[in-house]
C-alpha cells in the first residue's frame, strides 16, 4: 500500500517548484559568491544541491506525471531503465553526500589540523566527495544495465517495478540495503546527535566559545538537514533493515510502502533548509524579499497645481491625478 495517487501528485507539485527555485538561487550564490565558493564545508551542499535538482527536474517530475495518470511518462524499456537508473543512484549519491557532511562536520570542527595541507585537503576533503559522487552510478549501472535481469517491465507500475532486478542476486540486494541504506542513514542521525552533543559542550566549556560561534553556522546547516532523515525517513530505514533481517513483510507493510513514499519529500525540503540554515543565505533572502516589497507599494494620488489663461490672467487650480 501507498499514498493515493491524487495525495501524492498535489503533495510533490505543491512543493517541486518552489524547491526547484530555491535549489537555483543557492547555487547561483554558493558558485557566484567567493567567499561561499571556498569554504571547505560548503562544497558538499554544492553538490548535495546540484544532484538534487537534477534529480528533481528528472525523476521527480516523471513520478508526478505517473501519478497522475497511473502509466509511466514514455511506455518503452530505455526510458524505465533510464528512469529506475537516475532514481536509486541520484537518491543514493545524495544520501551518500549527507552521509560523509555529517562526518566531515567533526573534522571541521574538532580537528581542523586534519586539513592543514594540500595532501590532507584531498584525501580527507575533495577524494571522498569525489568518491561518493560515482561510486552509486558506477554500481547502479552494472545492476541495471550489465546484471542479467528477467523482471518485465510493467508500464502501469512506479518506475515500471524493475527494482526488483536488485533481488535476482542475493548478494548484490543484500550489499545494497545494508551499505547504500542502511548503514548511511545511521551515519547521518547517529553522528548527528553527536554533534550537537559535541557543540553543546564546546560552547559551554571554558575558552571555548570563540570556537562555538564560528562554527555554529556548520552544525545548524547540517542538524536541519538532517532532522529530515530522522522525520521522514528512519520509519522506512528501520522496517527496511527488519526486512533485510529477515522480518515477513506480513508485518508493518502496508506502512512500508507509505514511508516509502514520503521519503521522497527529502529531496524536496533539502534546498529550503540549505537556503534558510545559511546566515549568508538568509541575508540574501531579506535583501530580495525588501526589494520586491519596495517595487509592489502602490503610488498614492498626487496633487499639483495647474495653470490655464482666463480673462488675460492666470488663474492657478489644484488638480488631482489618479
Amino acid at each position: 500500500m501507498s499514498l493515493p495517487a491524487v495525495v501524492t501528485f498535489w503533495l510533490y507539485l505543491i512543493f517541486l517548484i518552489p524547491s526547484i527555485l530555491f535549489c537555483i538561487f543557492c547555487l547561483y550564490y554558493f558558485l557566484m559568491d567567493g567567499q561561499l565558493r571556498q569554504g571547505l564545508h560548503n562544497h558538499v551542499f554544492i553538490l548535495i544541491l546540484f544532484f538534487t535538482l537534477f534529480y528533481e527536474l528528472t525523476d521527480i517530475i516523471w513520478f508526478i506525471y505517473y501519478s497522475h495518470t497511473g502509466i509511466v511518462l514514455s511506455s518503452t524499456p530505455i526510458f524505465c531503465l533510464i528512469w529506475i537508473y537516475i532514481d536509486y543512484s541520484g537518491f543514493v549519491t545524495i544520501l551518500f553526500l549527507m552521509s560523509w557532511a555529517t562526518i566531515e562536520r567533526h573534522i571541521l570542527i574538532f580537528h581542523q589540523n586534519c586539513m592543514a595541507t594540500s595532501i590532507k585537503r584531498f584525501l580527507l576533503h575533495y577524494l571522498p566527495l569525489i568518491v561518493f559522487s560515482i561510486y552509486p552510478f558506477l554500481f547502479y549501472f552494472i545492476v541495471f544495465f550489465v546484471m542479467p535481469c528477467d523482471v518485465p517491465f510493467n508500464y502501469n507500475k512506479q518506475r515500471c517495478a524493475h527494482g526488483f532486478c536488485l533481488f535476482n542476486n542475493a548478494l548484490v540486494g543484500t550489499w545494497d540495503a545494508i551499505a547504500d541504506y542502511i548503514i548511511p542513514t545511521f551515519i547521518i542521525i547517529i553522528l548527528s546527535i553527536v554533534l550537537i552533543i559535541r557543540v553543546w559542550y564546546s560552547k559551554y566549556r571554558v575558552g571555548q566559545r570563540i570556537q562555538w560561534r564560528n562554527y555554529k553556522k556548520m552544525a545548524i546547516q547540517l542538524i536541519s538537514i538532517s532532522f529530515l532523515y530522522l522525520i521522514l525517513y528512519l520509519p522506512f530505514m528501520i522496517l527496511n533493515t527488519a526486512y533485510t533481517a529477515g522480518l515477513s513483510t506480513d508485518i508493518g507493510f502496508d506502512f512500508f510502502g507509505i514511508t516509502a513514499d514520503l521519503s521522497y519529500l527529502i529531496i524536496l525540503f533539502i534546498p529550503f533548509l540549505c537556503a534558510f540554515s545559511s546566515p549568508e543565505l538568509r541575508k540574501k533572502i531579506k535583501k530580495i524579499t525588501q526589494t520586491c516589497q519596495r517595487s509592489r507599494r502602490v503610488v498614492g494620488p498626487e496633487t499639483f497645481p495647474m495653470y490655464h489663461l482666463r480673462s488675460n490672467r492666470v488663474v492657478r487650480r489644484t488638480s488631482v491625478i489618479h
